[in-house]
């Protein structure tokens, strides 16, 4: 797993993706959400996530059992921090009968936005049993002198 820092503004892609996930989850049944992990390519499902702020941080925890942990990317900018991957079925080389489905494959994201300014140097992710654990530390507020400079 590694973390990728990014800048920019990402507000219109926001909207548009939010958009896309509620009509999503409009038309679909007890379906996981479809999401588009970049502009024109091919939807994605996503993952369950969490998130929840404590007196000094933002915690996301991401549900993304049989996946290695080097074949998860998380990405974080000013704004949002992006987690994604692919998860592949497992290998099975023998004839067989499916009788239920209900483990998604394929290629995964969500975007988690971010409701304050994060200290990046602080961020910690965590990896055990299956759940993805990111810790973002809120960054500290900069205070700025007003003063007189003699004119």
């Amino acid at each position: 797993m590694y973390v990728v820092r990014k800048g920019g503004n990402r507000n219109i892609e926001r909207i548009q993706h939010d958009m896309e996930d509620v009509f999503h989850a409009l038309m679909s049944t007890g379906r996981p959400i479809r999401v588009r992990i970049a502009s024109g390519t091919t939807p994605a499902w996503r993952p369950p996530v969490e998130v929840y702020e404590t007196d000094d941080a933002l915690v996301v925890l991401v549900e993304l059992a049989g996946l290695p942990e080097n074949e998860i990317e998380v990405v974080l900018d000013d704004s949002v921090m992006t987690i994604r991957g692919d998860r592949r079925p497992a290998a099975c080389e023998e004839r067989r009968t499916v009788h239920a489905m209900g483990i998604l494959y394929g290629p995964f994201a969500a975007d988690v936005y971010l409701p304050f300014s994060v200290d990046h140097d602080g961020v910690e992710a965590a990896y055990e049993a299956g759940m993805l654990r990111v810790r973002l530390p809120r960054a500290a507020a900069t205070r700025i002198s007003i003063g007189n400079d003699g004119r």
